[in-house]
């Protein structure tokens, strides 16, 4: 038995875009062994739809992110406010740096590596 493409991408999306749950749900629901490799090589052949799948994802994340910052629990709260302004918050100012303090004289010698250089 075949899977159809439009069967697939369903139970892709039911399950989130990750390969070996959808290879699990496509084996119990279809009964036919599907590996989570075949999953994978099928979702890559068309990427604009796996895609679409992970900004689902990242959409589904934010509204719970959205939803923690509302609650009452105000643990929670300043918890998920941190990291959405961590996140979502850069452009105004809201960025987590390391600030070093020196005191004194201070030469640096700055030299950029090739990352893909061979060093002895």
């Amino acid at each position: 038995m075949k899977i159809t493409s439009a069967e697939f991408w369903a139970v892709l999306r039911e399950n989130g875009g990750v390969f070996q749950a959808t290879a699990d749900a496509i084996s119990k629901e279809f009964g036919i062994t599907y590996t989570r490799q075949a999953v994978r090589e099928r979702a890559l052949a068309k990427p604009e739809e796996l895609k679409d799948i992970e900004d689902r994802n990242i959409d589904l994340a934010e509204t719970g992110l959205h939803s923690l910052m509302q609650t009452k629990n105000e643990s929670i709260k300043l918890k998920a406010c941190e990291l959405f302004l961590k996140t979502k918050g850069k452009k105004r100012g809201y960025v987590e740096r390391q600030e070093l303090e020196f005191e004194g004289d201070m030469n640096m010698l700055v030299e950029f590596v090739d990352p893909d250089a061979e060093f002895e």
